[in-house]
């Protein structure tokens, strides 16, 4: 069975590209068959990377490094390194699709100085981050959602940051506590349209 999370999706590739704005830049962005949300960027990944935006108005110069887990066609990574300049970005997914789709979409802004890591959750990862964002694959279950929360903690530097969002529906209270038991602090940034956003610090 396909899944967006499935390593090689065997359904049909049919790209095509669709048109994302935010915080008045507009952006395209190439997406296929087999990838997350693929006929527009979802709703709890905009809200997250608004809220984030909002939050880190004075990071543009700062060489922090950022993990986009789960990074489907590298929405959060093209629109972060479009913002932060100076950031160091590195992008995971277990998807080989959505990882060749990421590729395409940072070089078509130019992006460059990037890493990408083929990697189921944390699997391959052996980094540790400044800032982690993950909008976490419900579907996969909640033995996995909550493996790749405990294992954000432990790839964390001293005072990371870790962003994520969930449907309200969909367990975040769950997650909340989750996140309480792990981190020993979690905020609920907003809550917007049925999703929660999500920050705990190390």
């Amino acid at each position: 069975m396909n899944h967006y999370f499935s390593e090689k999706p065997e359904i049909k590739s049919e790209k095509k590209t669709i048109k994302y704005t935010i915080q008045n830049k507009k952006f395209e962005f190439i997406t296929d068959n087999g990838v997350f949300s693929k006929s527009k960027v979802d709703f709890g990944t905009d809200l997250m990377l608004n809220e984030f935006l909002k939050k880190n108005k004075g990071l543009e110069a700062k060489k922090i490094k950022i993990l986009d887990i789960g990074c489907g066609y590298g929405v959060v990574s093209v629109i972060l390194k479009s913002f932060y300049p100076e950031i160091s970005i590195t992008l995971s997914d277990v998807n080989e699709r959505a990882l060749e789709l990421s590729e395409e979409n940072l070089k078509k802004y130019g992006i460059n100085d990037y890493h990408i890591i083929k990697s189921d959750a944390f699997e391959k990862i052996t980094e540790k981050f400044d800032v982690i964002l993950s909008n976490p694959p419900i579907r996969a279950g909640k033995d996995i959602i909550f493996k790749i929360y405990s294992e954000a903690y432990e790839h964390l530097n001293e005072n990371g940051e870790f962003y994520c969002v969930i449907q309200t529906k969909h367990g975040a209270k769950s997650t909340q506590k989750k996140l309480m038991e792990i981190f020993k602090n979690c905020d609920t940034v907003t809550i917007d349209g049925g999703y929660r956003i999500f920050l705990s610090k190390k």
